[in-house]
Parts: C-alpha cells; sequence; structure tokens
C-alpha cells in the first residue's frame, strides 16, 4: 500500500519502514494512538505485524519514529526561510507554511488531536515548531531591525502555530463557511494571502515611524 497521498513523497517512503511509519501517522491523525493497534498498522501498510515489530519493537517505538518524522520534515521545510529583505521574508513565511500545511495535513490532524488531548508527546513536537519559528523567522527579523520592538516574541510563535493547527482541527466548520474546502489550492492560496498580511500589519516595523505612517 502506499504512503497517504498528502503526505510528502521522498526516496525513503518506497520502504517497509516509511510505509510502516505512514500508516501509523495516518492512523494515530484518525483514530488516536490508543485506538491504533499494530496490527491494523500493519494491514494499513500491507505487512505483517512480526514486521512492524522488527522495524520499531513496540507501539511506542513506532509513535516515536512518527514524532521524529513530523519534526524532520518541519526542519527540512523552514530551515532556509529568512530572506534578507524583510517584506520577502512575510512572503517567503507565507508559502512555506502554506506548502507545508497542503503537504502535511496528516500530520497536523495528528499533532492537533494529541494537543487537543493533552497528549505530552503532541506537546514536545509542538515545542520543537515553537523552536523552529523562533530561530528561523522571529531571531532573524528580529536582529535585522524588522520586527517591531514591543511585539511579544513569544506569543507570535505561538500563533503561527495556533492558527494552522485551529484550521485543521475545525476544517469541516470551515469547509461548510467557505466557497470551497479549506485544502483545495484556491482556498489555500486566499488563507496564505490573507494571513501572511495580518502577520505583516502585526509584527512589522513601519518604514517611518511617526504620526504620518500609513501601518499599522
Amino acid at each position: 500500500m502506499p504512503p497517504a497521498a498528502d503526505l510528502p513523497m521522498r526516496e525513503s517512503d518506497l520502504t517497509a519502514h516509511a510505509r510502516i511509519r505512514n500508516a501509523a501517522l495516518e492512523g494515530f491523525a484518525r483514530r488516536g494512538v490508543a485506538a491504533t493497534s499494530i496490527r491494523e498498522v500493519a494491514a494499513a501498510a500491507g505487512v505483517s505485524p512480526g514486521l512492524v515489530q522488527h522495524h520499531f519493537g513496540t507501539k511506542e517505538g513506532l509513535r516515536r519514529a512518527v514524532n521524529e518524522y513530523v519534526v524532520a520534515v518541519a526542519v527540512a521545510a523552514f530551515a532556509n526561510l529568512v530572506s534578507e529583505d524583510s517584506q520577502e521574508a512575510w512572503t517567503a513565511m507565507g508559502n512555506t507554511v502554506t506548502a507545508w500545511v497542503a503537504e502535511n495535513r496528516t500530520a497536523l490532524r495528528y499533532l492537533a488531536r494529541g494537543l487537543s488531548e493533552g497528549d505530552e508527546d503532541a506537546s514536545r513536537i509542538l515545542e520543537s515548531l515553537l523552536r523552529i519559528a523562533e530561530q528561523k523567522w522571529l531571531d532573524p527579523l528580529a536582529a535585522a531591525g524588522a520586527l517591531r520592538p514591543e511585539v511579544d516574541r513569544d506569543w507570535a510563535a505561538l500563533h503561527v502555530f495556533l492558527f494552522n493547527l485551529a484550521c485543521v482541527l475545525f476544517e469541516p466548520a470551515l469547509d461548510r463557511h467557505l466557497a470551497d474546502a479549506f485544502f483545495s489550492a484556491g482556498q489555500l492560496a486566499r488563507w496564505n494571502v490573507a494571513t501572511t498580511d495580518l502577520y505583516r500589519q502585526a509584527l512589522m516595523r513601519p518604514a517611518h515611524d511617526g504620526p504620518e505612517s500609513t501601518e499599522r
């Protein structure tokens, strides 16, 4: 069975190890970790339960592999995020986040489900993602003088992921409100523009400080 369609395809995804990991991620995202058995993961991956145990040992080992994968994909996506041009940096952030959400909706559903249930592993993943946002986006922008001096960087990083995870968690409600499904290409493009503009206006230092500035 091939990996879930919305997961990034890499050379390693052709291996049994990756098929098992992706099947576990899909099951954990849909039903939760406790309700997903090794036997169900094996069936979804097209392998035997024994092969799952051979690669991962226990379900806890399988879960660790899933968590490491989610973080590794995010690290790779955001590794070179900030441009020297602060205007380009906002666009790059929006484009990168939107592409990451579009390609990793299953991982985001897994994370959103875990966080909503108070899961410690999900909280650790979120901490890793927050460090990426701080180190690869907010810290370089602050060093370049592109952030408003009063910006609360802890909450700025949190808002990035709260907005993203909320959209995934409440996707059915959003789909009823919007003309097209949230994960359609056109709707993701609208979301990118609207959200990037929101961050830019809220966090970016105005080009000219003073009462005549038109930026907010």
